[in-house]
């Protein structure tokens, strides 16, 4: 376990309170942002577009189901020579191949047992065979029945019986088949509701579907006259019971078959012709392009939260940005003097960032981890070993015909090969995987797309996928000749615009007009806080070496921060003055001020850093905060590099960056800058929790001592926020409290021990019996949120009865609701013009099929498209029947306090969100900190 802390309440002069941890970065960018890490949580606010229509298109596109589509499942079975199973996925595909499209496979032998044995035929058989055979590993979807005859157990494809056999001894077998049909829950074209087998004969009796082609048609006549010519026969019901499919199933078989006909572009496939090269505002090139990905994907919707009411199938399109990197390790280590010879200090810092680090071949696009990295050897100068004396220049161009530009320049890049084999590679061959901060930071300006652009690239798609969409293909379309008929237009749903909440700054009320940015509005907010009943915070001021007037940006802060007249102040001049330098001499001379001494109560950092040149973030950050973390003291990083404080161009642009900064100190003290009002529906004290796990997944370093690529374990991160009014009072004060949990790579799962844990912890920290509690979960996908729910609502339960340590007894049931945010998704509303919505517009006409869901636009940014978040409801107590879960998230969407405006995300998620990635973010994954020691520290929080 990882750390745990808060920030709580101060009733005294001295500080000493309890409380939770925030889950936040110092924000460097945006409207409020102060310097370092961190992150505006959403940003675009309540900006263009100001119009919301009632109606508006979403990017699905409606598909109707042929009540006579069925498909086979057969399971595969492959083992090596000594009986092993095979794991390969490729291998497996090979033989599967092999074993029913080769020329000895199961159709050649059922073509010979027909009579009909010449290669054209048999060319044409696997052809119209190959469109309709999905590999998929374990399993084989097909449409058809294949030719082969299971009643008396597994039949052979490769080694055995008639079969062929493989080179190497290999074998496959297909062990079993089912017959599926349409899940019960979806409607079809007049489709009976079934339960359990479908009969096939209760359906319609004829398709226009041919069943022995993907051919389908428009009218019975065509068919007949397609069928009479060719000897076919049209898809009818027949006595075959059908097993309806679960909806995991019927959606998987759906997409593979959509994956066929998107012509082997995938789901996802790159325009190659369609990409943009971004620069930067000199006009020199960012070292990337950015290429439009087309996403398309079926899903199954409901248009009413009844579990009675019928899903249909949707087909999801949309537009991504896929980022490629043309600048090669060459390029960036050499700076374009390919003749240089580098320094032992370059050599030293080259190898420290690349070394273990992930690269791309820029010629097959492969990933490889960098074993070393040598400066002694060029493409020209270095031979291959065991090819005699062939250089890697002259290996390149006569293997893989490539001419490298620069053959004698060094260096040479090792790589990670098979069976941990070393591979060297040509460094203008090779490229980052991991984009430079700098280029990180601009990806919503040059990754985005506008509404008008996502919505050309819908209809694009749609028109492709549609029938007759393509004269050569002209009823031959692989989705209607399957049984799925995509819709000529997308689904339309009702917006609902929600208004702002009520949002006030020491009883100014924050107006309409401003719902998109409040900044201005509460710089004039005054909370009267006699200054003798003040607590005066000790400020360690950490400044770079190179930084001359850092004394001016601490006075600008000071004043902006006790102009609140807040519960806090900052003193007159800082408590102690500390000179840092870059990386070693930042962390060390922080460490040697520390080391050693105890700081007085109500110590807080500011760090006034400046990143090594030629990087946008300070790499000793994480460092430090994982330093001050084990000390127990709070901190503000102030970035030097986003814009230059000291010697500022701007001075109005300045003092906007650091009157965020002065909020963001105040409310990590625990003073709540603004307020928003929650409905008075719900219960108090109410519980807010956040398990974000939103679990922080670090990319596969190589391992030099394991040998092998090993990925960083993942941090999970839960917040509880406890909220005792609904209105805003006099200085109330912020109840957060904050763990974090590490975890095994990739693991977002089994997070009940944690959450019950930091809720139990909470309620002592705070000693708050709750009468209500919501979770807003995030990282669940819908496979998995029935399984999440039952694990975590019990855990969460169990903590909330536990009652109040020392009370002596346990508190009644508190009643609970538990929301899934899904917001990494691929659904998008425009209006009928291609238009985006506002932020507030709330969709409920898109429903799950299991769940109540609502859609929000948190957002609403002017230079790309609105990306809504999808909440699900997985379970609501009765007693919570009257809270509107939409009207409660929407107002803590204005509640994060980095971001003067409102979010994507309710604040509990998106303070988990930074908290998980600001520990992941250390070497230790957070393991060093210690909340023991923020009690009696100002906020007493671990993220700081």
């Amino acid at each position: 376990m990882s750390g745990r802390g808060g920030r709580g309440r101060h009733n005294t002069p001295s500080g000493r309170g309890r409380g939770g941890g925030r889950g936040r970065h110092d924000s460097g960018r945006g409207r409020s942002g102060g310097g370092g890490r961190g992150g505006r949580g959403g940003g675009g606010g309540r900006g263009p577009p100001t119009h919301c229509p009632p109606v508006a298109s979403s990017n699905l596109v409606a598909c109707t189901v042929s009540p006579l589509i069925k498909f086979y499942v057969y399971g595969i079975d492959a083992k090596s020579k000594s009986g092993q199973p095979i794991d390969s996925r490729s291998r497996r595909g090979s033989l599967f191949n092999m074993g029913v499209l080769g020329k000895e496979g199961l159709i050649a032998r059922s073509l010979e047992e027909g009579g009909v044995a010449n290669a054209k035929k048999l060319q044409e058989e696997c052809n119209s065979w190959r469109r309709i055979l999905y590999f998929q590993n374990s399993v084989v979807f097909s449409p058809r029945a294949l030719p082969v005859d299971l009643s008396n157990g597994p039949v052979p494809l490769v080694g055995g019986g008639d079969a062929p056999t493989s080179d190497n001894g290999d074998c496959m077998t297909i062990t079993d088949v089912t017959v599926y049909g349409p899940p019960v829950e979806l409607a079809t074209r007049a489709a009976p509701q079934a339960s359990g087998p479908i009969d096939a004969m209760a359906a319609l009796t004829i398709d226009l579907r041919c069943s022995d082609c993907t051919k389908s048609f428009v009218n019975e006549q065509a068919m007949m006259l397609h069928c009479k010519e060719l000897g076919h026969s049209p898809v009818v019901a027949g006595n075959e019971k059908l097993t309806a499919a679960n909806k995991e199933l019927f959606l998987q078989y759906a997409n593979v078959v959509l994956s066929r006909a998107l012509s082997e572009r995938g789901r996802e496939y790159i325009d190659p012709k369609s990409f943009t090269d971004p620069t930067d505002r000199d006009g020199r090139s960012l070292g990337v392009r950015v290429f439009k990905a087309f996403v398309c994907e079926f899903g199954l919707h409901k248009s009413k939260p009844d579990p009675s009411f019928p899903c249909t199938l949707n087909l999801t399109v949309d537009l991504r940005a896929k980022i490629m990197r043309t600048t090669s390790l060459l390029d960036v280590m050499s700076g374009g003097n390919y003749n240089k010879k580098y320094s032992p200090q370059e050599i030293a810092d080259y190898k420290r960032k690349f070394n273990n680090e992930i690269v791309i071949a820029i010629y097959d696009k492969k990933c490889y981890s960098v074993k070393d990295i040598h400066f002694d050897k060029s493409p020209a100068s270095f031979p291959i070993q065991g090819k005699g004396n062939i250089s890697h220049a002259d290996y390149f161009a006569q293997r893989k015909q490539i001419t490298l530009k620069y053959p004698n320049a060094a260096p040479m890049v090792e790589v990670l090969g098979r069976n941990n084999s070393s591979i060297f590679l040509p460094s203008e061959l090779v490229c980052a995987n991991e984009l430079d901060t700098q280029i990180k930071s601009k990806l919503p300006m040059i990754a985005s797309f506008t509404p008008q652009v996502r919505h050309a690239a819908i209809e694009e798609i749609r028109r492709y996928l549609i029938p007759g969409a393509q004269k050569s293909q002209r009823g031959k379309d692989l989705l209607p000749s399957l049984g799925f008929t995509l819709s000529d237009s997308r689904v339309s749903v009702r917006i609902n615009r929600m208004p702002l909440p009520i949002i006030t700054a020491a009883g100014i009320k924050i107006p309409e007009s401003m719902g998109g940015h409040w900044a201005p509005h509460i710089a004039k907010a005054n909370y009267k806080v006699n200054p003798n009943h003040a607590v005066l915070i000790n400020v360690v001021l950490v400044h770079h070496k190179s930084l001359k007037n850092y004394m001016n940006v601490y006075n600008k802060i000071k004043k902006m921060a006790n102009d609140f007249n807040s519960t806090y102040r900052l003193g007159e001049k800082p408590y102690q003055i500390v000179q840092a330098g870059d990386k070693e001499q930042h962390w060390g001379a922080i460490e040697k001020y520390f080391g050693g001494k105890n700081a007085p109560d109500n110590t807080f950092v500011l760090d006034l850093s400046r990143p090594p040149r030629g990087q946008s973030s300070d790499p000793a950050y994480s460092v430090v905060k994982s330093y001050l973390g084990r000390g127990g003291y709070i901190s503000q990083f102030v970035n030097h590099s986003t814009y230059n404080h000291d010697q500022p161009r701007d001075v109005k642009k300045s003092d906007i960056i650091l009157s965020g900064v002065a909020r963001q100190i105040l409310s990590k003290c625990g003073v709540r800058i603004w307020w928003v009002n929650i409905p008075k529906s719900v219960p108090l004290p109410a519980v807010f929790v956040s398990l974000c796990s939103d679990v922080y997944h670090a990319p596969r370093k190589y391992d030099a001592a394991a040998g092998k690529r090993t990925a960083k374990e993942s941090v999970a991160a839960v917040i509880v926020s406890i909220i005792r009014e609904h209105e805003s009072r006099p200085n109330s004060k912020v109840e957060v409290y904050c763990e974090t949990e590490v975890r095994s790579a990739g693991r977002e799962m089994q997070l009940d021990t944690v959450m019950n844990r930091t809720v139990a912890n909470a309620l002592k920290t705070f000693n708050v019996t709750p009468k209500s509690c919501f979770i807003w979960r995030d990282g669940v996908g819908d496979n998995t949120i029935k399984q999440t729910a039952e694990e975590e609502i019990p855990a969460v339960k169990k903590a909330l009865k536990g009652g109040v340590v020392g009370s002596g007894q346990a508190n009644a049931d508190c009643p609970l609701a538990y929301i899934v945010c899904q917001k990494r998704i691929n659904t998008k509303f425009l209006t009928d013009k291609g238009e985006g919505l506002p932020a507030g517009a709330c969709v409920t006409d898109l429903q799950g099929p299991e769940y109540k869901t609502f859609y929000i636009n948190g957002t609403s940014p002017s230079f790309s498209t609105p990306k809504p978040v999808r909440f699900v409801i997985a379970h609501r107590d009765v007693a919570l029947n009257a809270v509107s879960p939409t009207e409660l998230t929407w107002a803590l969407c204005h509640d994060y306090p980095n971001w003067t405006g409102p979010i994507k995300l309710p604040a509990p998620t998106q303070l988990a969100h930074k908290l998980a990635e600001l520990a992941g973010g250390m070497v230790d994954c957070g393991r060093s900190i210690d909340h023991q020691k923020y009690a009696g520290k100002v906020g007493r929080s671990v993220i700081y």
